[in-house]
């Protein structure tokens, strides 16, 4: 059968309540870190931590955004500003 609109509504409604929260970190990430060279490369430095690429390996895993422990966020997102502020100052 083909689907009606009201078929696709509710499929859209279980997909967003699934994996809308993935997408809406992706897009922050997308946001933050893909505006110029500096921000890429900050990018970089911050998916070379081993604890960054664990939270990324385990999303992909489970599909799903995995919580990090507190203090491993702090450090990342500290790690992550730092980046950002050194590339900002680097920058052309």
């Amino acid at each position: 059968r083909i689907p009606t609109e009201a078929d696709l509504k509710v499929y859209l409604k279980r997909w967003d309540r699934k994996y809308g929260l993935t997408y809406k970190v992706l897009d922050i990430l997308q946001t933050v870190f893909y505006r110029t060279d500096a921000t890429r490369e900050a990018f970089v430095e911050m998916c070379s931590d081993i604890d960054v690429q664990k939270l990324t390996f385990d999303s992909y895993l489970y599909k799903t955004v995995v919580p990090a422990n507190p203090l491993v966020q702090l450090k990342i997102t500290a790690k992550t500003i730092g980046s950002l502020i050194r590339g900002n100052a680097l920058a052309p």
